[in-house]
């Protein structure tokens, strides 16, 4: 296959459908209901950004699944968006750079700053 590396960024958000085991509920550590997404940034190869973007969305729109949690409901992953695309300029090998990007912020916030508000699951 020909073409160039992109990678492209994809958007998934988990449907909740049914009504959840009260008594497993009952032992989550965060009982608040909170919307949850997964951002995936996938490797495609193509000719051009515009067939990375439909080759992306299929993708997305392959990798949807549904299964049930542990507390009797249904979750399906449905892909939402594509946010971005680029092209990976790097040969690909090991230590081959193929996602950054930069964060501004105030001047003085700090590390801890940083990671709380945009790596909170670290």
């Amino acid at each position: 296959m020909g073409g160039k590396w992109f990678v492209v960024n994809l958007l998934y958000k988990s449907i909740k459908t049914g009504i959840p085991n009260r008594a497993i509920e009952a032992n989550k550590k965060d009982p608040m209901e909170a919307e949850v997404f997964e951002e995936r940034h996938v490797l495609v190869r193509a000719e051009s950004r515009e067939q990375a973007h439909r080759v992306g969305e299929q993708l997305g729109r392959k990798a949807e699944q549904q299964y049930q949690n542990p507390y009797g409901e249904q979750v399906h992953w449905t892909f939402v968006a594509l946010l971005d695309s680029y092209e990976v300029l790097d040969e690909l090998e090991h230590g081959a750079e193929i996602y950054s990007r930069y964060i501004v912020s105030s001047k003085g916030t700090t590390t801890e700053e940083v990671k709380e508000r945009y790596f909170p699951e670290e």
